[in-house]
């Protein structure tokens, strides 16, 4: 399924080519192959990244996602989220737009907390 949507980016983008690796995270109903796949980062944000991907993702699919650098320093290890996907003119691949996951994110807490009344003080 691919579809065209009006970008709406919080952070702006730069042109960043380094490597990723990606793959269909485990408890996606359809990761049947958990093969990992390389390619190169189109462009990069503080909160997301593009590549160019031979396989076709849906949106919202939760990928696994390696990026680094010359292939020593780590850039970013963890889930993503595909936003967009469009399918370039050679219909050889797809260009796939991901949002960075925090770990914090992916864990569900529900935080209270006790809020004490404030004590009237006699001057």
């Amino acid at each position: 399924m691919v579809t065209i949507e009006a970008e709406r980016r919080a952070y702006t983008r730069a042109k960043r080519i380094l490597s990723i690796e990606y793959r269909l995270h485990k408890n996606t109903p359809r990761s049947t192959e958990n093969k990992w796949c390389l390619s190169t980062t189109y462009d990069m944000s503080v909160n997301g990244l593009a590549f160019f991907s031979e396989n076709e993702y849906h949106k919202n699919d939760i990928l696994d996602v390696n990026v680094t650098m010359s292939g020593v320093l780590e850039i970013y290890k963890g889930l993503a989220q595909v936003k967009r996907v469009a399918k370039k003119r050679t219909g050889a691949c797809f260009l796939v737009g991901l949002e960075l996951i925090n770990k914090s994110q992916t864990k569900k807490r529900n935080v209270t907390k006790k809020i004490k009344p404030i004590k009237k003080r006699r001057i």
